[in-house]
């Protein structure tokens, strides 16, 4: 280290000294070009700090010692109030450490001109990293940087370099080490792991403009339920304009911070006819230029490309947004043998007329969630198939079609004027219904139990699953977006068997047959908030962020958003579904407490293995029974492993097994 200076904490009320502490650079790279990282320790010389007075700023002040001089260190003087509270965090966390010890800390500070592509870039890039406890942004939105390399030498001021870092982070600390035994090695880590995530460029040249983007559909009930997408948006400075029925939570002036405007507008899902008239006259409302309109409610899309003319907007054409998101229509777009009725005797009259042979799969042409989704295996289950579909929220169409027999995908796309600019593929495991499917309960539709990331498809029916859908939606004329598509590979040289005591894909008996990519949906938008996180953490990537970005054609941010982890996943991540499923005797009245820090609680060693969680339902809630059509998640968890998908998918099994709840 650098020879060390002096901080102290002293209090205002008497001038006494609480907490006597060193600080010094251990060393900075020099060799990267955009950025720098400043290793900076701290060590306790003494301390009868109160932790609590550092949250109290007016209570307490810091003095810097320099070269025997004190002077005091003005919390303006940091950069901003961020970076300031950062190193009070650092000196709470010094306080507590013991003598032989010290507290390590990184600055990240940007060399290049430009702005920063999202605020919150560096602590979304470095989470569930194993070497960093705490990563805090100081950026502001779209804020500059005019990329000044810091000093190294003994004269380096501590004020200085934290006012110029775009993030500070916290190494993650070892019980029991000390820093002679583990610095070399801790460098070398930790610079390789920066290195790895934030490769991208993500301060970008030039001088940002704010966007303006019409959201229809606020995406979420409840802002527990969706703060995600607004959280996206006030990191990348886009304003967002909300179009919404009267009532939503994001009317409300307490959240008014979330959005530039909320406009009433009636919507209803499935939409009326008219939706196009209201969704044009709330923008004209709102009386300013706006650079983009997005929906992530699929059925809403055909009705706003519809209109998007008007507003000098530009979308894919209504007819390909009609066909994607209509499975019929999808289904024979595609060349599948589909059939759609509206009624029950329309699905009997189906099977009846055209011969259809069993398994066959029924769900509704506007469905989300596989919700009204059922595998008839012979006529007798055809009745209950179609009332299990719910058609005040999913409307009376639906469609009958073979069931494939292949494993399941998910398939993520982000394309920009036709280019893959990122791809990933998901093995989405057996669902309920599946027959080589686990049981689980009494349920019997096709509700999602593990999505594993990334996928271990042979890597020749990944290219066929790519290259067949991609080629899908160019010929709908989609060539923007994040696209979720689910599907599956049909006759493939992979099947899902028991292997050292969990389920997964292994080499198929009988590989005679040429594999081929059998489409079930496409919905053109990224995959549930909690879906997406895994693609966060295990890639790098906000689909969020990204959709957000390219709805307002901010072709630039979206090409470095979608760049990945340089060495690739950084592991395994299983994202267990916890269903519902309570006998059909009961009430339905949710009577437990949160069942993710219920298990976290009781397991901390399978804590340290999830990487986000949550219970979906609180004590009280009445829900409806799996038989009624909805299928309705309790809970999950995004369990990881860095030591392979093996441990991944034992870990998931355990943390299955491992939630309690109840109903009556």
């Amino acid at each position: 280290m650098r020879s060390a200076q002096e901080l102290q904490v002293l209090s205002k009320k008497d001038d006494s000294i609480l907490l006597e502490a060193s600080w010094g650079i251990l060393n900075a790279t020099q060799t990267r070009e955009s950025w720098q990282s400043l290793s900076i320790q701290f060590n306790c010389k003494n301390s009868s700090l109160d932790a609590t007075l550092l949250g109290e700023k007016d209570s307490i002040y810091l003095v810097k010692i320099v070269n025997g001089s004190m002077e005091v260190a003005e919390p303006d003087s940091f950069g901003s109030p961020k970076q300031f509270q950062f190193l009070l965090q650092c000196l709470q966390m010094t306080a507590t450490i013991k003598a032989d010890q010290s507290l390590l800390v990184t600055l990240i500070v940007p060399l290049q001109e430009g702005y920063i592509v999202r605020s919150d870039i560096i602590p979304l890039r470095l989470r569930d990293s194993e070497y960093f406890e705490v990563a805090v942004s100081f950026a502001e939105p779209l804020q500059q940087y005019p990329g000044r390399e810091q000093s190294l030498d003994d004269r380096a001021d501590i004020a200085t370099s934290f006012s110029a870092a775009a993030a500070g982070l916290i190494l993650r600390r070892i019980p029991g080490s000390i820093l002679s035994n583990r610095e070399t090695t801790l460098s070398i880590s930790v610079e390789s792991d920066l290195d790895n995530r934030l490769s991208l460029p993500w301060i970008t040249p030039g001088t940002p403009t704010a966007k303006t983007l019409v959201l229809v559909d606020a995406n979420s009930s409840h802002p527990e339920d969706g703060l995600g997408l607004y959280m996206a948006a006030k990191a990348l400075g886009i304003n967002v304009v909300v179009l919404e029925n009267s009532g939503s939570w994001l009317e409300k002036e307490e959240h008014a911070h979330w959005r530039d405007a909320f406009i009433p507008t009636r919507l209803t899902n499935p939409p009326q006819a008219d939706v196009g008239d209201h969704i044009v006259k709330s923008v004209l409302a709102y009386g300013k230029p706006v650079d983009g309109i997005v929906t992530f409610a699929d059925s809403f899309w055909p009705y706003i490309a519809e209109i998007a003319p008007q507003l000098g907007l530009k979308t894919a054409s209504p007819q390909a947004f009609k066909t994607a998101t209509n499975k019929y229509l999808t289904s024979k777009f595609v060349g599948h043998n589909a059939y759609n009725g509206f009624s029950l005797d329309d699905a009997l009259g189906i099977v009846s007329q055209h011969q259809l042979q069993y398994p066959l799969v029924i769900k509704p042409c506007d469905g989300w969630s596989s919700e009204g989704v059922s595998r008839i295996d012979s006529v007798e289950y055809l009745t209950d198939a179609v009332r299990a579909i719910d058609s005040s929220r999913h409307g009376t169409e639906f469609v009958i079609e073979e069931y494939c027999e292949g494993p399941e995908v998910d398939i993520n796309f982000i394309l920009l004027d036709g280019e893959i600019l990122f791809f990933e593929v998901c093995d989405d495991f057996p669902k309920s219904a599946d027959i080589n499917g686990q049981s689980v309960g009494s349920l019997t539709n096709f509700h999602e139990l593990n999505s594993v990331y990334p996928s271990i498809l042979p890597h020749q029916e990944i290219e066929l699953l790519r290259d067949s859908f991609l080629d899908t939606l160019l010929k709908l004329g989609i060539k923007d977006g994040i696209m979720h598509l689910e599907g599956r590979v049909q006759d493939s040289t992979v099947e899902y068997k028991m292997k050292n005591g969990v389920v997964d894909l292994v080499a198929a008996e009988d590989q005679s047959k040429e594999p081929k990519a059998w489409l079930i949906e496409i919905n053109p938008r990224p995959l549930g908030m909690t879906g997406s996180y895994v693609v966060e953490s295990t890639h790098g990537i906000d689909y969020w962020g990204v959709a957000l970005a390219l709805a307002v054609g901010d072709k630039e941010r979206v090409r470095v958003l979608s760049q990945p982890f340089k060495a690739g996943p950084q592991y395994t991540c299983v994202m267990v579904f916890i269903p519902v499923d309570y006998p059909i005797s009961s009430q339905g009245i949710f009577d437990s407490d949160d069942v993710c820090a219920d298990l976290k609680e009781r397991r901390p060693d399978l804590a340290k293995q999830i990487s986000r969680s949550a219970c979906l339902i609180k004590k009280g809630q009445q829900v409806p029974h799996p038989s009624t059509g909805r299928n309705t998640f309790l809970a999950y968890f995004n369990v990881f492993s860095r030591e392979g998908r093996q441990r991944a998918l034992e870990l998931a099994n355990e943390v299955r097994a491992e939630v309690r709840y109840s109903f009556i």
